[in-house]
């Protein structure tokens, strides 16, 4: 993710989505010199975000046409007692089942090479993609609620554990309200705490909460 932090590579980015392109161009359409383009362009070719194919150049020797190599969204949620980052691909088929509705849109884009022309093989296209971003920004909508819920649960959990005296109960409970079904390896790991420790806190939390049942 930290690739496409730089507002220079985001910049890169947004050209390089809309079509392949060359150093050069992409340092006049940006207003960037070239030496930087390069340097990003590297930065993102050794990340494995882009990839290059030489071409012909009709005034001299081939030159490298840089292309997007990947696929991914990412999202950052940020709050008090709320930091989480996470970046998934779509560059592929994703590993979920797809809905009725998913596979309507798969097929409607399949169909589109049956029709005989690029213009009329534009506007179906055009309709799957304004569905998508329909339903892109209604789930939107939605996650913006259940961040906002989920953050005044943790916010309400936090004045609890603040109010305990053991600095490292605190952090089990705390760590848990934000990642709860994480291994106790990685409880211990994020934590840096001994797997003894963590394991006798959840033993005792264990025990309370059989009390409260």
């Amino acid at each position: 993710m930290g690739t496409v932090e730089n507002p220079i590579r985001r910049r890169i980015i947004a050209k390089i989505s809309e079509e392949p392109n060359y150093q050069l161009q992409l340092s006049k359409d940006l207003d960037i010199s070239q030496q930087l383009v390069a340097k990003h362009l590297d930065n993102m070719q050794n990340a494995g975000l882009v990839s290059t194919v030489s071409q012909d150049s009709p005034r001299g020797p081939q030159r490298k046409e840089y292309l997007l190599k990947k696929s991914f969204s990412v999202t950052v949620d940020l709050a008090p007692n709320l930091f989480r980052a996470r970046i998934f691909s779509f560059g592929a088929v994703p590993g979920v089942r797809e809905t009725e509705e998913h596979a309507q849109m798969m097929a409607q884009i399949s169909e589109v090479a049956r029709y005989p022309d690029g213009a009329s093989r534009i506007r179906p296209l055009t309709r799957v993609v304004a569905e998508v971003d329909k339903k892109l920004k209604e789930m939107e909508e939605e996650r913006a609620v259940l961040l906002y819920i989920r953050s005044l649960a943790l916010r309400e959990a936090a004045k609890i554990t603040t109010s305990l005296s053991a600095v490292d109960r605190r952090k089990v409970l705390r760590y848990l309200m934000r990642e709860d079904g994480d291994s106790m390896g990685t409880i211990c790991s994020s934590l840096g705490l001994q797997r003894q420790v963590v394991g006798d806190i959840l033993v005792e939390m264990e025990r309370e909460l059989a009390v409260s049942d």
